[in-house]
């Protein structure tokens, strides 16, 4: 058998196997392999619309992807706007952004966010309680206990009343539950009926909505000198339209955690699981840049519970419940993603290489970079990347001066190009520009490495070769960044983590692949146009 016939037998394999267990997976799972795992599943629609002035700008929130809550099957619709998703490098602000799009006329528009979220976690991980980027960590020295919205922290009224409420107590505990019960029991409902009253008149009028009882409280709070930060959420609930919902988290440095605590609702210690946070701090949900008549509302609908320990469901169902990836904690999932992603990074590689014709610096490099940057948001890195490259490149050529040994002479080039990093933070601080959406640490490590191989390719070949592999490779890695944010694709290789067969045989397939390159014929299309030569052979009957 020979090794083409091989590689062809073996990808079919691989190719049925996985098309194989992707048919068996939807069959078993049905509508669920869309649904988060767990009980409590929901679905949430926000509806925006409003007038467009020219040029809009639209901002809305999504829900935290934490420990507590998993967002799953996120949808963005809109005619007159496009969408950009939420950025997966920062969980603690998830927001969609939306412009107009081009050619779209001035006025009305509409814009649609659905998602389905689990809030009822089956097997909750080690991580619990602590999410990710430190968002239930201990508060910094003097955070959360300044003046913030509504809520006078410093006023006459507040001072007095807290100092009455916790006048015998000194357990922290029993303190923040005085000044909670206060609120909760002193402080009557309100309807929400237009701007929410300050924390001063909420104290005054002994009446307030959600909003204004959970100023009030803060106020109340960070006046004893305990941190407190407000809340912003939903509350899940079937029905009629729901509200947006706010609430208040304490920190008891003596206990080491957060408490949580609803006034409105009256709950202490706890809320309750369908609770959904948006993020934290007096934000809206949804705001806007040269619109008018802006306005939202949320439905929310319970989806038919998938519970993984059921006991009429078959074996196979809950194996391949408890196998999901969409299962796993926030942390985890974002490092599967990246591992689901490499792959299809490499078959690009694979046929911008070996197909197209496309040569870069290094076998991968071009996937590394692309897979760094394809967060939307970052995409302009890789021109903040080719730029270092270029001055490392300089760099290099000076201390070609030196003739240093290899491995100090990459030392050197490391300490050089780190150097410029640290002084681009600085100055970009300086003026205000966010240095690290664009610039990662993981594509930066393979700086050195470029540039080494850019002096060398330029010493062997030319400069012109050098500068065209450079510009091929971030051409290559470019088209790498857009494919993997889609955030569809991502979607799908969670729910079917087995495509990665279907990407082993399509990369078998192409290492044997020895046809003519795209580039290759592009290059030579003048010599295929032109007829071969006729030689007319001539036999000498004398020899």
């Amino acid at each position: 058998m020979s090794r083409t016939t091989l590689c062809v037998l073996t990808a079919a394999g691989l190719a049925l196997v996985s098309l194989a267990l992707m048919i068996l997976r939807y069959q078993v799972m049905g509508e669920a392999l869309y649904r988060p795992p767990g009980a409590g599943a929901w679905k949430v629609t926000v509806a925006v619309r409003g007038i467009s002035l020219g040029n809009a700008r639209i901002a809305t929130a999504i829900p935290l992807d934490l420990d507590r809550q998993k967002v799953d099957n996120e949808i963005y619709k809109s005619e007159q706007l496009f969408h950009k998703a939420p950025e997966a490098k920062h969980p603690e602000r998830r927001v969609v952004l939306w412009s107009q799009r081009g050619g779209a006329t001035d006025g009305p528009f509409r814009a649609r966010c659905e998602y389905h979220v689990s809030v009822e976690i089956q097997r909750p991980s080690a991580l619990m309680n602590h999410t990710v980027s430190g968002l239930y960590a201990a508060p910094r020295p003097g955070e959360y206990l300044g003046n913030e919205g509504g809520a006078a922290v410093n006023d006459a009224e507040i001072s007095a009343v807290a100092r009455r409420l916790t006048a015998d107590l000194e357990n922290q505990h029993d303190l923040v539950e005085a000044l909670y019960r206060f609120v909760a029991k002193d402080i009557k409902n309100d309807p929400v009926d237009g701007p929410s009253a300050t924390a001063v008149e909420c104290l005054r009028n002994r009446r307030g909505d959600r909003l204004a009882q959970s100023r009030l409280l803060l106020a109340l709070l960070r006046n004893r000198g305990i941190p407190a930060r407000l809340v912003t959420g939903l509350v899940l609930a079937n029905g009629a339209e729901q509200p947006q919902h706010y609430w208040v988290e304490a920190w008891l440095s003596a206990y080491g955690h957060w408490l949580p605590m609803c006034p409105f609702y009256q709950h202490f210690g706890h809320v309750p699981s369908t609770y959904l946070i948006f993020g934290f701090g007096e934000k809206p949900l949804v705001r806007g840049r040269h619109v008018k008549d802006l306005d939202f509302a949320f439905l929310v609908e319970r989806l038919p519970a998938v519970d993984v320990n059921a006991a009429e469901l078959s074996p196979l169902k809950r194996m391949f419940l408890h196998l999901s990836l969409l299962a796993l904690p926030p942390a985890e999932r974002r490092l599967v993603e990246i591992l689901l992603l490499l792959p299809i990074a490499a078959l690009l590689i694979c046929i911008f290489r070996n197909v197209i014709g496309l040569s870069s610096f290094g076998t991968f490099a071009p996937a590394l970079i692309g897979l760094a940057f394809h967060d939307l948001h970052s995409l302009p890195g890789i021109f903040v990347f080719v730029t270092i490259l270029l001055i490392g490149w300089l760099m290099r050529r000076i201390l070609d001066r030196y003739h240093l040994l290899q491995v100090p002479r990459v030392a050197t080039m490391l300490t050089l190009i780190m150097s410029v990093l640290i002084a681009a933070v600085v100055a970009a601080n300086v003026y205000g520009a966010p240095t690290t959406r664009y610039i990662s640490l993981f594509p930066m490590i393979i700086l050195c490495g470029m540039v080494e191989r850019f002096w060398t390719l330029e010493m062997e070949d030319s400069t012109i070769a050098s500068f065209r592999t450079l510009f091929q490779t971030m051409l290559i890695a470019t088209i790498i960044a857009l494919v993997l944010s889609s955030t569809k694709l991502v979607q799908h290789m969670l729910r079917f983590p087995e495509t990665l067969g279907l990407i082993m045989a399509a990369q078998l397939l192409i290492g044997r692949y020895t046809g003519y390159r795209l580039m290759e014929l592009l290059r030579f299309r003048e010599f295929l146009k032109q007829p071969p030569e006729q030689h007319h052979w001539v036999i000498d009957s004398e020899l």
